[in-house]
């Protein structure tokens, strides 16, 4: 198979003919038809991922079963699906028992067996989701980091009905976290350094777009507050400031990887007993629920579409945060 390689941090990705890879027990193989990037595919490249060099990266692979390991007893060869970063627990911790996986101390992800960006790729049975009917391979690829993220910091923030929610940034994972919690039906309102982010912020399904020029949270408390912030943006500064615009009892929810965070504003923490929170890919049943949002066009990702060989120009683009709003390599 054709394969992108690292094989040297900060340096071009080099396109490698390597072995097929061979489904063992649990196991199953992928043709991959598309494989979306994010920002941390550039992280990975930059060496802030422990990854064992050389390897495959890729983690927003969707494709077509074509080999079954030994074992394999919920999916058939033909079947569409998409791999999770997150693929699989040790099976006998307290978390795996507890059938949460995604809590593992010893989980198995594509760092382990190899990534997306190839025409084959390997996989765990348990990492594998079925796509709903009618949803593109490019679409779908979306929903397997920036969908999953977006949708598991909304379940993690427990909204209530009628909670107003602020979207931090509108890029790869904002523009989903928008969409999701509109398709939900709660109110949302976007924070956007950039003017035509804001106005296309309601084309998204927010109620309201709010140009930032220096204090998000004066600017979400002057548009009314919020119960819930998702952050997606990488700025921790931007984090730390917003959390003056909560509500009594909220919720800030960071999902962007950022600098250290350093919290000055602990008078809302305290009289308003608010709470900050981490959170990325979580249960299963999010990823379940974006990609049935997804099938039923509530949702729709905005995507750049680039064949496989342009691999090294769709990093460069993405580093620099000129992608609009979502990357996706597609095999010819």
């Amino acid at each position: 198979m054709r394969a992108a390689v690292i094989t040297q941090l900060n340096s071009p990705w080099e396109f490698k003919e390597l072995a097929d890879p061979v489904a063992g027990p649990g196991q199953v193989v992928v043709r991959i038809q598309a494989c979306g990037m994010c920002f941390s595919d550039v992280l990975v490249h930059r060496g802030h991922w422990p990854v064992q060099l050389p390897i495959v990266p890729g983690h927003e692979p969707v494709g077509e079963v074509v080999e079954l390991g030994p074992g394999v007893t919920t999916l058939r060869v033909g079947d569409r699906v998409g791999v999770s970063w997150m693929q699989r627990g040790e099976g006998r911790c307290v978390h795996c028992q507890s059938g949460r996986p995604v809590r593992c101390e010893h989980t198995q992800t594509w760092m382990d067996l190899g990534g997306g960006y190839a025409d084959l790729m390997l996989a765990w049975e348990s990492g594998c989701t079925l796509l709903p009917e009618g949803l593109s391979y490019t679409d779908a690829a979306v929903a397997f980091c920036a969908g999953f993220t977006s949708m598991s910091g909304l379940r993690n923030a427990d909204p209530r009905p009628g909670e107003r929610v602020c979207v931090l940034g509108v890029g790869g994972l904002g523009h989903m976290a928008v969409q999701l919690a509109a398709a939900i039906g709660l109110e949302t309102v976007v924070l956007t350094t950039s003017p035509d982010k804001a106005e296309y912020a309601r084309e998204l399904g927010a109620t309201e777009g709010v140009v930032v020029d220096g204090d998000p949270g004066k600017a979400l408390a002057e548009a009314g507050g919020a119960d819930i912030i998702l952050a997606t943006t990488t700025s921790a500064d931007q984090v730390a400031k917003v959390l003056s615009g909560l509500r009594y009892g909220g919720r800030l929810v960071t999902m962007g990887v950022t600098g250290p965070l350093q919290v000055e504003d602990m008078m809302t923490l305290l009289f308003k007993q608010c709470s900050i929170k981490g959170s990325t890919h979580n249960n299963r049943s999010d990823l379940v629920e974006v990609l049935t949002l997804m099938a039923q066009g509530k949702v729709v990702p905005r995507v750049e579409k680039y064949p496989m060989a342009e691999i090294n120009e769709v990093l460069k683009r993405v580093e620099a945060g000129q992608v609009r709003y979502r990357a996706v390599l597609e095999h010819d």
